[in-house]
């Protein structure tokens, strides 16, 4: 094994260079280590020996894994009981360079930890405590053993401050994000722990992403989408700022406020200041990085559009008006090259999903639509009833779109996945192609999440389905001939999915979302 590199961090409260308080909690060591099959854990007993399913059970708030051993052999190997999570719901998993996967309870307030790894079953370690309402997480693309939990503030009814963390952040307001470093378990190491929680002033659910690379200033940008604004946080380890919000971006534009119910006065606003913003009607939801173009993209689905920013000097370079089309949402293929863009026609329009790009290494990117007569019928559906996702392969070779599901009668296409050859988005015209049988006909439960099992360069080779029911179940499918191979009863209406292999998060392969 090699060595474990370590680091420590200092605990307490600092004060960050908006003068916002910064709470940090002891940290820990951390380190990467890979045994292979056999090596005896520090139990005695034999450690993970190839890919996990691990499934989230909404109905019995457990945690499911699943060997993935390929067409047949998949099997249940542990669930972790409701208790270790406080009987709590469990929100989105994320796993890090260090071997550990992290699970948002968000109810409880806090982040579970599982050791995939050392033991011949996941074990539960710890649950830490991170803000008010956690809901996204991230693994940090500047360090991998580092996870960012997005804490979405306070949302209980009749409350007088929504989007507040009120464990972090009672005196500045706003909600926050909360920073966690880990290691393995293993002699002499110490399980993860909270890092740092920053206070961004701003209110809303948020997401995040992070600009990295050769040349370029390794920052976290947050957006909240009830304030209309993104956070900018120093994501250099060593710098002075450290973890620390160094500036925010104001999305407001006037001429998209005209004409609204309450349309908000875009007035300057002091971007290093520690006073709010004004609020305006923006709803930043969604932001990529792109690796090609080195900018930050967000969409404010309140003003239908995409802005390109420029991580040096936070200046918006660029935006792409959804104005005419079905779009409202995007996603970016993991290249950095392809904004792919979603939406969904309804009568007196035929009924259909929409799927377009945006092709950021053309002189002039534009929104093109694609023709994909396939996705006739079919719906992005809602939170209630199942609603649509999809991720590319991450060598950007496969793109599987998982369709909503609705009540409507227009709706025709249900509970299905369709498997598409993504590298045809370089012709021109550019398109998506269904590979054959790439139209997958999947359990009719109503609700479904995937995740994409990637060895080698990012070859998708397993896809993983998860099927609502009480019991509910995972189906396995083959990438290569798109056939479900094996189904996997799991607990009680299953959610989210997500497929771990040891070092797949050092190898960068994960699908991207």
């Amino acid at each position: 094994m090699e060595t474990m590199k370590r680091r420590s961090f200092v605990s307490g409260v600092t004060t960050g260079a908006l003068g916002l308080a910064l709470i940090g909690l002891a940290a820990c060591s951390s380190g990467e280590s890979t045994p292979t099959s056999g090596t005896p854990a520090p139990s005695g007993s034999a450690g993970l020996s190839g890919p996990l399913v691990f499934v989230s059970n909404t109905g019995d708030k457990t945690l499911t894994s699943v060997a993935l051993k390929g067409d047949s052999g998949n099997a249940v190997v542990n669930t972790i009981d409701a208790a270790k999570f406080e009987n709590v719901a469990l929100g989105d998993m994320q796993f890090s360079v260090g071997e550990w996967v992290f699970v948002n309870l968000t109810a409880a307030n806090k982040v579970a930890t599982i050791d995939p790894l050392t033991a011949a079953t996941p074990v539960h370690e710890v649950n830490l405590p991170s803000g008010t309402r956690p809901v996204h997480i991230y693994r940090d693309p500047n360090d991998g053993e580092v996870i960012w939990s997005m804490n979405d503030g306070d949302n209980a009814p009749g409350t007088t401050t929504p989007g507040d963390d009120l464990v972090n952040c009672p005196t500045q307001t706003g909600g926050s994000v909360t920073v966690m470093h880990n290691s393995h378990l293993g002699p002499g190491a110490n399980p993860p722990a909270v890092q740092r929680t920053i206070c961004v002033l701003a209110d809303g659910h948020k997401v995040t992403a992070f600009s990295s690379g050769a040349g370029v200033p390794k920052r976290a940008f947050v957006s909240s989408a009830t304030s209309g604004e993104i956070a900018v946080i120093d994501d250099q380890d060593g710098s002075p700022t450290y973890l620390q919000m160094i500036h925010r971006i104001d999305l407001c534009k006037s001429n998209k406020e005209t004409g609204l119910p309450t349309p908000a006065i875009c007035n300057p606003e002091n971007a290093t200041g520690t006073t709010p913003f004004t609020l305006n009607n923006s709803a930043p939801h969604g932001i990529r990085w792109s690796k090609l173009t080195k900018k930050v993209y967000s969409i404010q689905e309140g003003y239908g559009e995409i802005a390109e920013i420029d991580p040096t000097t936070y200046a918006i370079t660029n935006t792409f008006d959804f104005a005419g089309t079905p779009y409202t949402g995007y996603g970016i293929s993991p290249d950095g090259r392809y904004l792919l863009l979603r939406g969904e026609t309804k009568a007196p329009q035929p009924q259909a999903v929409k799927l377009g790009i945006i092709d950021l290494s053309a002189a002039t990117p534009a929104i093109a639509s694609l023709t994909i007569p396939e996705l006739d019928g079919t719906s992005n559906g809602t939170f209630a009833t199942g609603g649509s996702s999809f991720k590319f392969s991450p060598d950007g070779k496969r793109f599987y779109f998982l369709v909503g599901n609705s009540n409507d009668v227009a709706v025709t296409k249900k509970d299905r996945l369709f498997a598409f050859d993504a590298s045809t988005l370089s012709a021109a015209p550019p398109a998506l192609t269904l590979l054959p049988n790439g139209e997958i006909s999947l359990l009719q439960t109503g609700r479904h999440s995937l995740d994409v099992l990637a060895q080698g360069t990012g070859e998708a080779k397993y896809i993983v389905v998860s099927n609502s029911g009480s019991p509910g179940s995972v189906s396995i499918i083959n990438a290569a001939d798109n056939a479900i191979k094996d189904t996997v009863t799991v607990g009680t209406n299953p959610g989210a999915v997500l497929v771990y292999q040891t070092g797949a998060a050092q190898a960068g392969n994960q699908a991207s979302n």
